[in-house]
């Protein structure tokens, strides 16, 4: 492999577990990724709205 593919492989790596690490710690300290403003009872787009 080149030097430039392994530079692009590298970086693209990183930012996906740079994505990976946030959503992980987002779910761990209690954020959501929904957009229903925390009110999931009455978004019915998430997941645990059924709760």
């Amino acid at each position: 492999m080149d030097w430039p593919t392994v530079i692009v492989a590298a970086i693209v790596g990183g930012i996906f577990v740079a994505i990976v690490v946030t959503q992980i710690r987002n779910r761990m300290n209690g954020k959501s990724s929904c957009s229903c403003g925390g009110n999931c009872g009455t978004c019915g787009g998430c997941p645990h709205s059924n709760q």
